[in-house]
């Protein structure tokens, strides 16, 4: 597909907070979009070079597999990036995001849009100091505010400012050169945007689906079981 424009991107973003009911410059919760877009995703352990998997089926249903070894940060952009794919691609089909960085203009179109809809440039704005806005130079401690509130990366908050043209290219410099887990330690942030997390995570009605079938006499016990295992079923009971 041809790649769309920033204005495209931001009017898509819209669009979807839109559908949503989530207004231009409130942060999103992305398990909550999930649940409403009625979009099936599972959170599992997956090769560091791959961030997330997303595919529709030819009756319309989407569905989503998120790494989980990702930071949660990273997880949250990999989910916006992937809803590209679902709902606005023009050519969907089966899709491997490998790291969200990939060269076409299909995954950069998608990385645009991931932005624009985590990161609204009227949230990011309103959230920063005048005197910040004036002089392009956003505070480590204005960054980590907007990371928090909007559930992002450190690096993709830098690179959406840096994008909007609300930093320098030294602001860009001295805060990518910051270590973001010690700074947000040192205030007291919570670190949890910053690790790994949410394994086996089901958001959608997988398990529900197994256990109609199976209470239907249309799998047995173990292909039931086995379906379960797939989203960590069993895994934390002790087997001693």
């Amino acid at each position: 597909m041809k790649k769309i424009s920033t204005e495209t991107a931001g009017e898509l973003a819209l669009k979807m907070r839109t559908n949503l009911r989530v207004c231009a410059s409130e942060p999103l919760n992305m398990k909550t979009a999930l649940r409403q877009l009625n979009v099936m995703a599972i959170y599992r352990p997956l090769s560091h070079e791959i961030w997330g998997l997303s595919l529709k089926s030819n009756d319309g249903k989407r569905f989503m597999l998120v790494n989980s070894n990702a930071t949660r940060g990273n997880q949250h952009f990999t989910i916006a990036h992937e809803l590209f794919h679902l709902f606005y691609d023009g050519n969907p089909k089966p899709h491997f995001c490998k790291t969200c960085t990939a060269g076409n203009s299909a995954e950069r179109s998608a990385n645009m849009f991931a932005s624009a809809l985590l990161m609204p440039k009227e949230g990011l704005s309103y959230n920063i100091p005048g005197r910040e806005l004036i002089d392009k130079t956003v505070s480590i401690d204005t960054a980590l505010r907007l990371e928090q509130l909007y559930g992002v990366s450190h690096s993709t908050l830098v690179v959406r400012l840096k994008e909007l043209k609300l930093i320098s290219d030294r602001n860009v410099r001295d805060l990518m050169d910051l270590s973001i887990r010690h700074e947000a330690s040192l205030r007291g942030c919570d670190l949890s945007l910053y690790y790994k997390g949410n394994e086996n995570l089901v958001i959608g009605d997988y398990g529900a689906k197994a256990k109609r079938l199976f209470d239907e006499d249309r799998i047995s016990e173990g292909h039931y079981l086995e379906l379960m295992r797939k989203i960590g079923y069993g895994e934390d009971k002790d087997n001693s």
